[in-house]
């Protein structure tokens, strides 16, 4: 006798909550809601919220783990985010500028083998950056002897449109906990399918875990990147052809 039993998977729902306190952004909220198995159909959705003193936002997502009943992956977002730049002097927090940014970003992904991906992604962004002008400007105009000629160069609206890809090498035995394997991921984004702006920016890192004895692992982290600039991207003979707002910087919060 064969007994056969269907078991219809349901939607489930995650919240997370959380608060803190640091000394450079204060009070720290996050929060996210995300429905797993949506429509029952094994799809995601997603919504998170995130707010400080120094940065803010907001995002809905939604990702299609099987596209056409292929092993292809596919997400979208939809997002803003409100950032103030900042810098001490004595001990004095200042904000140098402004940053909000309003996109859309998709990405799809597909393993071309065990342990090689490819990851194609698209942005479509719109940034206003301002400075405050009762600090920065004099007659109307940014000074660049207060601000400095990168602050007043970053100033304004602009439209990025980035197209890119990562090719993701991963022989790690654990994702979240790994003891041992390393991985490698190269992208690679081109601005300049429209918008304001043209540049090629190429990103690498790299990690290593090995076993050294017993639960003592030893692990390494490698990160490099470059951006390459086309035409003049809208600024002023003789200034840098990167925005500030474009460029690498350590240390930058992530969340």
């Amino acid at each position: 006798m064969i007994l056969e039993t269907n078991v219809e998977e349901r939607p489930t729902g995650e919240l997370s909550l959380s608060a803190g306190f640091s000394s450079i952004e204060n009070f720290i909220l996050q929060g996210s809601i995300r429905q797993r198995n949506f429509r029952g159909l094994g799809q995601t959705i997603g919504a998170s919220v995130n707010y400080s003193s120094f940065s803010k936002s907001v995002e809905l997502s939604f990702t299609e783990p099987y596209v056409f009943d292929r092993n292809i992956s596919f997400s979208g977002s939809v997002y803003r985010r409100d950032l103030n730049s900042f810098n001490f002097i004595n001990n004095s927090r200042e904000t140098t500028f402004q940053q909000v940014t309003t996109g859309l970003s998709l990405r799809a992904g597909v393993a071309l083998n065990e342990y090689l991906s490819l990851l194609l992604t698209y942005s479509l962004n719109y940034d206003d950056v301002t400075l405050d002008r009762n600090i920065y400007f004099f007659n109307g105009q940014c000074d660049p002897l207060i601000a400095g000629r990168y602050l007043c160069d970053a100033i304004g609206q602009r439209t990025t449109s980035l197209a890119g890809y990562s090719l993701v090498y991963d022989d790690r035995d654990n994702r979240l906990r790994p003891t041992r394997g390393q991985s490698f991921v190269l992208s690679q984004e081109f601005a300049g399918l429209g918008g304001s702006v043209s540049y090629l920016r190429t990103r690498a890192n790299a990690t290593k875990h090995v076993r050294l004895f017993g639960d003592f692992i030893l692990s390494g982290y490698l990160e490099g990147g470059y951006i390459l600039p086309f035409g003049d991207n809208g600024v002023a003979p003789g200034s840098d052809r990167i925005r500030l707002t474009d460029r690498f910087f350590l240390g930058e919060p992530q969340m």
